[in-house]
């Protein structure tokens, strides 16, 4: 776990350690990423509306193939992004958008908990099953 100057707890989480390092990290790879947002009950309103903010701007980003902000519904407070970049360079040029530190500074002051995953999709493997 992170905390970044902002104030927001990061935790960065991988399917797999093993499959990770063993991964080509070519620049060319479209990079799958879940993040898991966490705040108050009573902040909930205010990180959704963030959240919708930061998703409206990504969007917009050349490189961004998909980006989905959900609400949990059986747990206030708690939303998830499900996020597809061309690369991992344009994932990692996303983190440095003014949009994306808004939201971080946000997410900071509201006291957030948040873990962003890299995952890697098993529709290869479900396929070949």
């Amino acid at each position: 776990m992170v905390s970044n100057p902002e104030g927001m707890v990061l935790r960065r989480a991988l399917v797999s350690v093993d499959e990770y390092f063993q991964e080509d990290d070519s620049m060319s790879e479209v990079t799958y990423v879940v993040a898991i947002v966490t705040v108050a009950p009573e902040h909930a309103h205010t990180a959704e509306a963030e959240l919708a903010r930061c998703m409206v701007a990504s969007r917009k980003e050349a490189p961004c193939q998909h980006y989905v902000v959900n609400r949990d519904l059986e747990k206030p407070g708690r939303f998830t992004t499900d996020e597809r970049w061309d690369t991992p360079a344009a994932f990692d040029a996303h983190l440095a958008t003014p949009h994306f530190n808004v939201l971080a500074k946000a997410m900071g002051a509201l006291g957030a908990e948040v873990t962003i995953m890299k995952v890697r999709p098993l529709d290869a493997a479900a396929d070949a099953a």
